[in-house]
């Protein structure tokens, strides 16, 4: 299996082969083991107000998706689901996120959370990239919106897609962003190998 270990100031950049990523389905899949009780998983968001976020939030695993709307004006598009609870307890955690259209299915564990999204919007535009564990502030590396996560994620998936695999093979569409160290260079992620992470 592929591992890696994210020492809470890292986060792995994942960049598309094209400028907008427009997407009515999606899946991703990971196991976590989390030292702290917050901190974020993945994020990706679009210039025109969609995201999708995945974060541990005191212990609880939420999920924030944001589809967007054509009558920004009126509505609010913004929707959160939280599942589990005590995650950051040190053991490994499984979680699979499948969406088609408005169709969410969120599973932690053995638990699963169906729901529907809100606005009329059933496409997901993400520009450029997305981020596994932080959320990188656009044209300041090094610096971060939310908490990074600290522990261990094992078999991440996006649409089908190895991240940790393409990390360690030191591809060129993964990237590395050091909190507080401003390196943002391709491909090279000192924590893939995980020894922290071996049982």
């Amino acid at each position: 299996s592929d591992i890696a270990d994210f020492d809470g100031r890292s986060s792995l950049l994942y960049r598309f082969n094209q400028k907008l990523m427009s997407t009515f389905k999606d899946v991703v899949s990971l196991k976590f083991k989390s030292m702290q009780e917050d901190g974020v998983l993945f994020h990706g968001e679009g210039q025109r107000g969609d995201y999708i976020t995945l974060e541990l939030q005191k212990g609880k695993l939420s999920l924030h998706i944001n589809l967007g709307d054509s009558n920004l004006h009126f509505t609010n598009s913004h929707t959160s689901v939280t599942l589990g609870s005590l995650l950051d307890d040190q053991h490994w955690h499984s979680v699979l996120i499948e969406r088609f259209n408005k169709q969410v299915n969120f599973t932690v564990d053995k638990y699963t959370q169906h729901f529907r999204t809100k606005g009329d919007s059933d496409h997901l535009d993400i520009d450029y990239e997305l981020s596994f564990g932080g959320i990188p502030v656009p044209g300041k590396p090094g610096t971060f919106q939310r908490k990074n996560f600290h522990g261990c994620i094992e078999n991440l998936y996006y649409n089908g897609v190895n991240i940790i695999d393409l990390a360690k093979r030191r591809k060129p569409q993964i990237y590395t962003v050091v909190r507080d160290n401003d390196v943002c260079f391709p491909s090279y992620f000192p924590a893939v190998g995980a020894a922290g992470c071996i049982e």
